[in-house]
């Protein structure tokens, strides 16, 4: 970016910024008549805020953010509305120590957590009003994206391991998702519409009498999709079309296609301790780029997700709680995808005009559970949590098809015998029989954990140098059937000389199980190893925190992460191997500021480096690689944002997300005479992406309101990086976007 580019993004930054600042309170006409409505708009703001303050993700039990023994981000839903976010991708890039970037070949996000990630968010527990959202294949990290943001009261991440407390997935984060509940806002409806053709209405019920609380959340979304050009993919790879015996043929469009739509359902009932929570998600979308990283435009991916959760609380004297649990998941997933296009297909045995090489997925999967978790104040300043948990997993109906014989093996099919190459046409047919992509299978999970947080200051009455004092000490034991068992301990300390300083020092180990598609993958290019054990990582956190004033909070967190078993496809053996190493670490800086229900802002980034240090032989020599950098992954990036109220019912909202440029991965590779770089391709540049964002409140009428929300207003050419190498241009990302919104309250 130019010098000119930098100075014309900050003269907007503080012409916005300081325009709002600079306006002064005003009499209104009818200031009298308003006071009871002023006064309970100020009310609700002052709860939102004692809200966003306390957290229960850290410890189970209602904590403070800056007691809490984890590295805990808290975002309200004013936050979120008053971004304009769109999604919950949105939502998470203004957040230290995330990047997510669009994944191209199938449509969901990459999301990094200092640097460390997996295919989608696997690797990170994301939990709906603290149900876990099922890591089934393919379909779980798809919905994440897809996940509602019009139902969310708040949203609690912890940057760092939760296995101790959640289980496998609590890699390296934790995001819970607190959706609004009865009588939490008013009722509405809206409607969004934007670029793209995006449209999105959505409607809220919410009721609330004495102990009954209803609430309904329903959400309809449209959109054409970023079209963006790809210059160059896979199939106009020499080397690719050289390995295919030059039968692959050029793409028919060198335009993305990214068309998708979705039906959402969420619902929340309680009478006193007992409640009831329900989502459903049924989803239709195409591939951006394609599945072989090959343009095409037949890609169906059809897919529903649901659960119900049926819970009671109930104290335990005055002392504790115990919460009594079951649950529900269900998964479908039909996924038809055009491997290669029609003008491959016709260079290709007996295929028809007009139809490409395509092979379908399909497959169903469910999860049953139990789980009691108690909390009890066993001595004051000595607060346990404990709890056990079952759950059967299961993978069922598993289907493939195809029109051609895609599998790598041979395959029978009636009375022939079809090669893997080159293809041959039949009638797109069900061919689970000899070459299905996995099988059925389930597993039993029993788990059971523990937690003491000891309040140091109440349990020796502490006072001298000592405004706060606690230490956690938990762990969690989790034991498969198929897979065997993992322990992860957690230890924290929490201490506060002073109101306005504390320091926390955290350490904690976490695991991810292997998944079905690891385990029992075959007839692909890829295939499973049913003798997999899950994935191992340490992390250890200091963080020091500063309220400057009693308005501007700063905090400087320093990580250190060891990823160890973590699981690589090898290349040699054509398999999945425990073999993977890691290493980052770095620093997150935040600074926040608040004056008011309508004033504040926030600023933060982070810096990071990461290492494989995996040390796996050069295939073709007895070399080993050294430690290198894995690639695609920024150094700096951060977040500056400016929320202010212009008047009481105009709110404006500037952001800025900047990431640095992206080197490749340093991988060498024996290319027959000598060593290279896997990956020579020049840096992804780096990124300023500027967001504005006005609100308009109780126009026409109270109740009403209206939302403009531009994004990348600087109209910046970026991409998302292409890991695969087989788009060398990487990924388009879209230029300048707007999306409005008009809602109604009742």
């Amino acid at each position: 970016m130019d010098i000119y580019r930098i100075f014309r993004m900050f003269v907007v930054l503080a012409m916005i910024a300081g325009s709002g600042f600079s306006v002064s309170a005003q009499e209104l006409p009818g200031a009298t008549q308003l006071a009871d409505i002023a006064l309970d708009e100020e009310l609700r703001w002052i709860k939102a805020e004692a809200d966003a303050v306390v957290v229960t993700i850290a410890t189970k039990t209602q904590m403070t953010e800056k007691e809490a023994p984890s590295i805990v981000s808290v975002i309200s839903d004013e936050d979120i509305r008053n971004t304009g976010a769109r999604t919950i991708v949105d939502v998470l890039r203004t957040v230290p120590g995330f990047d997510l970037t669009d994944l191209g070949f199938y449509p969901l996000h990459k999301t990094y957590i200092r640097g460390m990630t997996s295919s989608g968010v696997e690797k990170i527990k994301i939990m709906i009003d603290g149900h876990g959202f099922q890591p089934f294949w393919g379909d779980a990290d798809i919905f994440f994206d897809k996940i509602p943001v019009g139902n969310i009261r708040k949203i609690e991440i912890i940057r760092g391991p939760g296995s101790a407390l959640y289980g496998t997935g609590a890699f390296l984060g934790v995001i819970n998702i607190i959706t609004k509940h009865g009588g939490d806002k008013p009722s509405s409806l809206s409607v969004e519409y934007g670029s793209f053709d995006t449209v999105k209405p959505y409607a809220e019920l919410s009721y609330k009498h004495d102990y009954l609380k209803a609430y309904l959340y329903a959400e309809y979304y449209r959109t054409d999709g970023y079209d963006g050009t790809v210059e160059s993919d896979m199939a106009s790879d020499p080397a690719a079309v050289a390995m295919y015996g030059g039968r692959l043929a050029p793409s028919a469009s060198r335009e993305m296609t990214g068309e998708t739509q979705h039906h959402s359902f969420h619902t929340n009932l309680s009478y006193k301790g007992l409640y009831f929570s329900g989502f459903f998600q049924k989803t239709e979308t195409m591939s951006p780029i394609g599945v072989n990283f090959i343009l095409t435009d037949e890609d169906d991916m059809k897919m529903s997700y649901a659960y119900g959760e049926l819970g009671y609380k109930f104290p335990i004297s005055d002392k504790g709680n115990l919460l009594i649990k079951a649950y529900h998941d269900y998964s479908v997933y039909e996924g038809d995808y055009e491997g290669y296009p029609e003008e491959t297909a016709a260079l290709h045995i007996g295929f028809p005009a007009d139809e490409g090489i395509i092979g379908g997925t399909y497959g169903k999967w469910s999860v049953s559970g139990m789980e009691t978790t108690g909390d009890y104040e066993l001595y004051p300043g000595i607060q346990m949590v404990a709890g056990m948990s079952y759950e059967h997993t299961k993978q069922f109906d598993i289907k493939t098809y195809s029109n051609a014989n895609m599998t790598g093996n041979f395959l029978e099919l009636g009375d022939r015998i079809y090669d893997p190459f080159p293809y041959q046409y039949f009638p797109y047919t069900d061919v689970s029989e000899h070459g299905n992509w996995n099988r059925d299978e389930d597993r039993d999970i029993f788990a059971g954990y523990f937690q003491c947080v000891s309040d140091l200051k109440k349990l020796l009455s502490l006072k001298k140098n000592v405004e706060n004092l606690i230490i956690t000490v938990g762990a969690r034991y989790d034991d498969y059937d198929d897979v065997g068992s993992s322990t992860n301990p957690r230890f924290g300390i929490v201490y506060a000389p002073a109101e306005n300083l504390w320091f926390k020092a955290l350490y904690g180990k976490a695991f991810r199980a292997p998944n079905f598609v690891e385990l029992y993958t075959d007839n692909t290019p890829a295939k499973g190893n049913p003798d997999l054990k899950p994935e191992k990582i340490t992390t250890a956190e200091g963080l020091i925190g500063y309220n400057f004033t009693k308005n501007i909070t700063g905090t400087v967190t320093g990580f250190y992460i060891t990823g160890d078993n973590l699981i690589d496809f090898v290349v040699a053996d054509v398999s999945y191997r425990n073999v993977g190493k890691t290493e980052s670490f770095g620093v997150e800086t935040e600074l926040k500021a608040s004056f008011g229900k309508n004033t504040s802002a926030y600023l933060n980034f982070t810096w990071q480096e990461v290492k494989d240090t995996t040390g796996a032989v050069i295939e073709g020599t007895d070399m080993t690689q050294s430690d290198f950098n894995p690639g695609n992954i920024p150094v700096f990036y951060g977040n500056i944002g400016i929320n202010h109220g212009l008047t009481e019912k105009i709110i404006s909202n500037v952001s800025l997300n900047y990431v640095s440029k992206r080197d490749r991965s340093e991988e060498m590779i024996w290319d027959g005479e000598n060593l290279v770089r896997k990956d020579s391709r020049d840096p992804v540049n780096e990124r300023w992406l500027l967001n504005i964002s006005l609100r308009f409140k109780d126009i026409f009428t109270k109740g009403m309101e209206f939302q403009i929300s531009g994004f990348n207003l600087l109209n910046e050419d970026h991409r998302d990086p292409d890991v695969s190498g087989f788009v060398p241009n990487d990924i388009p990302c879209p230029g300048t976007t707007f999306m409005g919104r008009l809602s109604y309250s009742f």
